[in-house]
């Protein structure tokens, strides 16, 4: 038993003083069959020493190290090295764990390079992304002279090249100069020193990038010595646009106009945090915070954005706004927006927005006064609800939702509108004036809304009750000629009762007919029919009226209404509203009256003396709102 003891006893003596004095020149070829294997490339290392024959913490120098760039780069060096001295706690490998405490590197060339596809040559492709990150930095001390590091990010659109030391005097300093986004750029690594330090305390660092395309400065801490899985910064950015920002930190951006954001940020292992974050865009006000959690390679994120004032016109940037304009002046004007609703990039990305605009502004003016709502996007379907959408009267509130798990986008709206006016409404507070309520339900699919609106079927209903209507303009419903001129001369501000106001159209496949379009007033009843094709736009409605009392010359022809839903015109009896009205116009709308009071003109529009069938407002209205 004695005997037993003693030799496991010497085997471990001999196993210790194997580690002590394991000779590590043999470590060459292992050290370049690694390397070659881990960067799929072909890696050459002059020689492997050690300073002394025994220590459990020798310091290994590895000289002469060449490695070429991956294929898929080309011809080239990715790193040159002169010499390296490690000092490796013996110990530690024993646990798997290669952290060396002390590093000297002398006369580095190093290239990183990254391809559009965002490709890296220092990472290899089957890498799997780490989970934790909680392993703890070990480096105590580390010296760089006579080194260069040259960046090559294509994705980035970033190429710089720079010096690169670290020393006891000035800490860590990186000043590299090129360009990004094919603009002169400087780009600068501060950070502290790295001699005889605790590998565990906070680390200060400081990161800028200067040129015309980007102005962004990063100025903080991390967790400890270039632990860059661990940091919390406070940030600041200025650029001609959002997406000169997402260049750097690939969140998934869009052009914009010009912005100016400051904030503070943190960065544990996968996960990131904006504590805090405002700043403006174009003439947009705001300010917020958010949490992006990382879980495999689905992302999930929490924020919350609370803007002063903002401009949609801010969400594009120069080229967006040329392209607008250019669009524009090809197809006219739109009323319904060319938002792009297409999910198929926000595949593997979850999460919540509550947004909140205090003021909207717009260059074209604009009848929304304040917006708010939460966002809510799970496996590509985004759901954004409690909208509530303020007008210069009433409000718009409801839910929109965008469903994209399979084949193109599809659209849901179905929001509720509520406390406007008529006279707001039409801009005409002496003609017409009463609470008008609605509701809109519409679905379709498309890549932008509208493209899914112009395909949508669904309802669209607009009523308005208990209001009046301009005497004049009831007679001119009413097609009631005699009337409209009596009106106009002796009391052009008398007003008549508006029983109700019925514009419900049914959608079909981007088609709205009337179900029903009317108007009774105490003066008249009005009909309409036609349609609205949401593709283009286009409105082809007439509106066909009696008067509820005896018109002694009636208007033959019925109210058009064509155009397109952001420039409608508007004629009566052949004469546009827009149009000023001539006395050969006039003459030839009263020669087409007296031609059918006298019986010489017929038209369909007869009334022939009965007397007009009144609408049911009670449930036309209750139909309508459904």
């Amino acid at each position: 038993m004695l005997a037993t003891a003693a030799v496991g006893g010497g085997i471990v003596v001999i196993a210790l003083v194997a580690l002590g004095a394991f000779p590590v020149g043999m470590m060459r070829g292992v050290v370049e069959n690694r390397l070659s294997a881990a960067l799929d490339t072909k890696v050459q290392v002059g020689s492997v020493t050690r300073d002394t024959l025994f220590s459990y913490t020798p310091t290994v120098s590895i000289r002469d190290v060449w490695i070429a760039q991956p294929a898929w780069v080309g011809p080239g060096d990715f790193v040159r090295l002169d010499s390296v001295s490690l000092r490796v706690p013996v110990f530690r490998l024993l646990t798997g764990a290669f952290k060396p405490d002390r590093i000297s590197v002398d006369g580095a060339r190093v290239a990183l390079v990254r391809d559009v596809s965002g490709r890296k040559n220092w990472e290899p492709e089957r890498k799997t992304p780490k989970r934790g990150g909680d392993s703890r930095p070990s480096l105590s001390d580390l010296t760089v002279t006579n080194s260069q590091i040259v960046i090559r990010d294509a994705k980035r659109g970033l190429t710089v090249s720079g010096p690169l030391s670290v020393d006891a005097a000035r800490g860590l300093q990186y000043a590299a100069t090129g360009t990004f986004q094919n603009t002169p750029a400087r780009l600068e690594l501060h950070g502290g020193k790295i001699t005889g330090i605790d590998p565990t305390a906070s680390y200060p660092f400081a990161v800028s990038l200067a040129s015309p395309a980007l102005r962004m400065t990063v100025k903080g801490a991390m967790r400890g010595v270039l632990d860059t899985r661990h940091f919390t910064a406070d940030v600041s950015t200025q650029a001609p646009t959002l997406k000169n920002l997402d260049r750097i930190i690939e969140a998934g951006l869009f052009g914009s106009q010009p912005i100016d954001f400051r904030g503070k940020i943190r960065h544990d292992g996968r996960d990131w945090y904006v504590d805090r974050i405002a700043g403006s865009m174009g003439r947009s006000r705001f300010s917020g915070l958010a949490t992006i959690h990382k879980d495999g390679a689905r992302t999930m994120i929490d924020a919350k954005i609370d803007a002063s004032q903002f401009d949609f016109d801010d969400l594009a940037d120069t080229e967006g706004r040329a392209k607008s304009a250019a669009r524009k002046a090809a197809i006219g004007a739109r009323v319904i927006p060319p938002t792009r609703i297409n999910l198929s990039k926000l595949g593997k990305t979850d999460g919540r927005l509550v947004f909140a605009a205090h003021k909207l502004l717009s260059s074209g003016g604009t009848v929304f006064k304040s917006l708010s709502g939460t966002l809510t996007l799970d496996h590509r379907t985004v759901t954004v609800s409690n909208i509530v959408a303020t007008l210069a009267s009433g409000r718009m509130t409801g839910t929109v939702k965008v469903d994209h798990r399979s084949g193109n986008p599809k659209l849901g709206v179905d929001v509720r509108l509520a406390g406007l006016t008529l006279d707001a409404l039409v801009g005409q507070p002496k003609m017409i004036s009463g609470p008008v309520r609605g509701h809109i339900v519409m679905n379709g699919q498309g890549d932008t809304v509208r493209e899914a609106m112009a395909h949508a079927s669904g309802k669209a209903a607009i009523v308005a009750t208990d209001g009046h209507v301009q005497r004049m303009v009831a007679d001119v419903l009413g097609q009631n000629l005699s009337g409209a001129v009596s009106h106009a001369i002796s009391g052009p501000s008398q007003e008549v009762p508006l029983r109700c106001l019925v514009a419900n159209f049914r959608a079909t496949r981007g088609v709205l007919t009337p179900n029903p379009l009317a108007i009774d007033t105490g003066a008249s009843v009005g009909r309409g029919s036609g349609r609205i094709v949401l593709d283009g736009e286009r409105l082809d409605l007439t509106l066909a009226g009696a008067s509820k009392s005896h018109a002694l010359l009636r208007i033959t022809d019925p109210i058009h209404v064509r155009g397109t839903m952001s420039s409608p015109t508007v004629s009566v009896a052949g004469i546009g509203a827009a149009e000023k009205p001539t006395a050969g116009g006039v003459l030839r709308v009263l020669g087409r009256s007296i031609g059918e009071a006298l019986g010489i003109r017929k038209t369909p529009s007869s009334a022939e003396g009965r007397p007009p069938t009144t609408i049911n407002c009670s449930a036309a209205v209750a139909a309508a709102l459904r």
